[in-house]
This record gives structure tokens, sequence and C-alpha cells, in this order.
């Protein structure tokens, strides 16, 4: 028998986690919990639980310090989440799968793949590291000290006197950033920043 516990705030999406889970797999157990706090109150103990299903973000409960907790048991996260950081965080962490809740067709997938031992990051995922990978290759040093400035609010003659440049310069890499990173305004580029954590 499969033991398979799912941890998600959201109760209607976790049901039909559970109902797919069910359909797909002969031979298994799912147990539902709302919340960390919930599931480590019940009476199951880690030996008998095979996969974790976790979403990445509980209210007021802290996910990267309970995925740290759990060292023998494989974890697949399935969120709406799909920021660089907490994708990153989560490999660093040992997170054997990470889906987006809208990848529906690939949960069979992720479950099976994770189940066996495998490693799964759907396409969204890993396309979401590749650009990160091109990011680090096109945009220099200098450029990513100009872009964390723009973000503080600094304006083009602070960032160049911070720098100790001139402000055709700053100007200069700025409309370069832009181009490379297909942005046209300040405030793209600042939602860039926070979404990617460049």
């Amino acid at each position: 028998m499969i033991k398979i516990i799912t941890i998600d705030d959201h109760t209607l999406f976790a049901q039909g986690l559970c109902k797919i889970i069910s359909d797909h797999f002969t031979d298994t157990e799912v147990r539902y919990f709302n919340s960390i706090k919930n599931f480590q109150k019940s009476d199951i103990q880690n030996s008998e639980i095979d996969l974790i299903i976790s979403d990445i973000e509980l209210p007021e409960e802290d996910v990267f310090t309970f995925f740290q907790t759990i060292t023998d048991i494989p974890i697949l996260v399935i969120s709406m989440h799909n920021k660089l950081h907490v994708i990153k965080k989560c490999m660093e962490l040992g997170v054997k799968g990470y889906i987006l809740k809208d990848d529906h067709d690939k949960v069979e997938t992720a479950i099976h793949k994770v189940l066996t031992g495998e490693t799964y990051y759907s396409p969204k995922v890993k396309n979401k590291l590749n650009i990160s990978d091109l990011e680090e290759k096109i945009i220099t040093p200098k450029e990513r000290e100009i872009i964390k400035l723009v973000v503080e609010g600094k304006n083009n003659q602070e960032i160049a006197d911070n720098l100790f440049l001139s402000i055709n310069t700053i100007k200069t890499h700025r409309k370069n950033i832009n181009s490379k990173l297909q942005l046209n305004s300040t405030a793209e580029l600042i939602k860039y920043f926070h979404d990617n954590c460049i």
C-alpha cells in the first residue's frame, strides 16, 4: 500500500488532487491536511509515508523549514508560484519534484516519477530555470548592479554618482538592459526583478 500525504490550504484543489491520485494509482491511500500543523499533530509516522505533496505557500507557516525536517520522504511541490528564487530554494532543499497548479496533465507523471525515485520538474518550471541561466550569461555584473539600484528607487544621476560613471554611460547600460530583457519601462524592470530575483 502506497501512502501519500497532501498538504494544501485550498480545499477544492486538494480534493481534486486526491481524486486524480485515487483514479490513477491503485493500492494507494491518500490523506489530506490543510496545514503543516495539522499534519504534524496527526498519528501518522514518517516511516509510513511514501510521498508528501505540498503547496509552497501556506498561511502563517514556514514551508521551507518543514521541508528541512523531512529527510527521508520524497517531496513533490504543486503550487501556483513560479518565482525563480522559490524554485531554486526547493532544489537546494532536495525537493524531488515541482509542477505548477495549471500543469493538470503533468500531475500523474510527476507523482509516478517521484515515487520511483526520479526527479521531475515540469517543462514550465524548467523553462524558468533555463531563462535564469540565460540571464546570467547575458546580463553583466555591472548591469546587475544598475538593476538593483533602479529597484532601490535611484534615478540615473544617483546611480552614476554611486558607481562613479557618467550619466550617459548609465543611460546606455539601461537601454542595453531593457533590450536584452525585452522590457520597455522602469516599472517593467522592477516587476521583472521581483518576479525573478535576478
